[in-house]
């Protein structure tokens, strides 16, 4: 008896969609048109898939190990691929169709989902900025050399003043159909036409400056809008700034911050920290000290009495966010003497025999 699970990869408590994400993953991986395909192998994928991607028929080989296939059989006798194919609703896509269709659809490029928009490859670039401009938000520019939509034709691929008319080889749909066989049996595949590149039309005289493809290498300059508090690492996603495609829609630029460290504060969260230093007696005794901050100095306040390692806050001076701001803290550290002149030392003694 034929373990099924085992077959596909997943436990007995799997889910619908995880045992469709397996069996895509294995379909993918073994299809018999694929270098290194094994086609026995895939045949026993989409058996176990034919039992586990269908509720009723999972129940059955759960309760009893065994289903029957179309006419009664077992597994051993009369599976049919092409049965399959019609029970889940064959190439009209019937009730059952979806996933069956869209699964066949990544592995042989077609199915019923019909065709996917073209999309131009994404970009990713790096930016470093001072601490303080990651801080409180800044505006940069980036000239990048690209794939982007003509200006000259606003992406038409037609010269100006002239339009498109309606290719002739795909009829206007920017795809073409071809009939193909297979182990399921046959099916229409759908294709981008090569003619119009997937537009469906057809400038009638080319643009001189892109030759009619509506796309061109060339420098363009974009301003990134870079928002207060970004940390370090974090990626800025620009919608349509990438790659442009013909007859689809551009890829995005994602811009990569690295925040340039200041000496001065670490960062933790919304808040940051800064050390500062005293002596024996200002923290014994109290003092005042100018400290400095993102927006430049203040002064504050130490009271008597502070401890080495004692955090002290000065609120909203710290990372802007979407309300308000985060504090400064300033961590203290009491610096001890190593060498006392003879005075010091005797005032220290007095300081001891007082219980100080």
């Amino acid at each position: 008896m034929k373990d099924y699970y085992k077959i596909l990869g997943v436990e007995k408590g799997a889910g619908k969609e995880e045992v469709k994400r397996a069996y895509r993953k294995l379909a993918h991986q073994h299809h018999p048109d694929k270098k290194g395909g094994d086609e026995a192998k895939f045949k026993e994928i989409n058996e176990a898939y034919y039992v586990l991607g269908d509720d009723s028929r999972r129940a059955q080989y759960d309760q009893t190990g065994r289903t029957s296939f179309g006419g009664g059989g077992g597994p051993q006798s009369g599976f049919d691929f092409e049965d399959i194919w019609r029970q889940f609703g064959g190439a009209q896509g019937g009730a059952r169709g979806g996933d069956f269709a869209d699964i066949f659809g990544d592995i042989f490029g077609f199915g019923g989902g019909g065709q996917r928009q073209k999309r131009g490859a994404d970009i990713a670039v790096d930016i470093e900025l001072p601490f303080a401009e990651a801080a409180f938000g800044t505006n940069r520019k980036i000239s990048l050399r690209k794939t982007n939509a003509c200006k000259e034709c606003d992406g038409s691929g037609a010269k100006s003043g002239t339009g498109t008319v309606r290719c002739e080889i795909c009829n206007g749909s920017g795809t073409v159909r071809e009939n193909r066989r297979s182990m399921f049996g046959s099916f229409t595949a759908l294709s981008e036409c090569s003619r119009c590149h997937g537009k469906g039309e057809m400038p009638k005289e080319p643009c001189p400056q892109c030759r009619g493809e509506g796309i061109m290498r060339s420098e363009e300059t974009i301003e990134i809008a870079v928002p207060a508090g970004i940390d370090n690492g974090e990626m800025i996603r620009v919608t349509g700034a990438g790659e442009a495609v013909a007859g689809g829609r551009a890829g995005d630029l994602y811009v990569r911050i690295h925040v340039r460290p200041d000496p001065r504060f670490h960062r933790e969260g919304m808040n940051l920290i800064s050390d500062v230093e005293i002596p024996f007696t200002d923290a014994a005794l109290g003092t005042e000290k100018v400290l400095e901050t993102l927006d430049g100095k203040v002064k504050m306040e130490i009271p008597a009495g502070t401890n080495s390692g004692d955090m002290l806050r000065i609120r909203a001076r710290g990372i802007p966010k979407a309300h308000g701001r985060g504090d400064l803290l300033i961590r203290v550290t009491v610096r001890t003497p190593k060498k006392l002149s003879r005075k010091a030392r005797e005032l220290m003694d007095e300081l001891r025999r007082e219980g100080i």
